[in-house]
């Protein structure tokens, strides 16, 4: 795992989506900060444990398979703002079928905190098309 703030948000991503794409839960907990924050237009859930990430991501993996979603990476990633430690940005995450043809997008914000450490985790994250 790269756990250094010289990590770019495009490597971020990367490695982001790789966690999503191949299904690995556990990964997917460890790139969030505690307490996060998921914003979306149903309203505000604070994330405070790292199992509430698993069982997300792991109902969201059987969605994704069960519509032939095998994989995701991120595209046009915009930089709003980054300094201090924190980055906010928004991109969209392109949902792949198992031969990695594009079967559809999905846009996102981040606000991204480095921890203690060094590494980027995701504090706060909205969907940004209607839910």
């Amino acid at each position: 795992m790269t756990s250094t703030s010289t990590e770019s948000i495009e490597d971020f991503f990367d490695r982001y989506t790789g966690y999503l794409s191949s299904g690995d839960i556990d990964a997917l907990a460890d790139i969030y900060h505690y307490p996060a924050l998921a914003v979306s237009p149903r309203g505000c859930l604070a994330v405070t444990d790292p199992q509430q990430t698993r069982d997300f991501f792991s109902q969201g993996q059987q969605f994704y398979r069960s519509r032939g979603i095998q994989g995701v990476r991120a595209k046009d990633i915009v930089t709003d703002i980054e300094g201090n430690g924190i980055w906010v940005g928004h991109l969209l995450l392109e949902n792949l079928d198992s031969d990695g043809n594009s079967v559809g997008v999905e846009r996102n914000a981040y606000q991204i905190v480095l921890d203690a450490d060094g590494a980027r985790r995701i504090a706060v994250t909205t969907p940004l098309d209607g839910v």
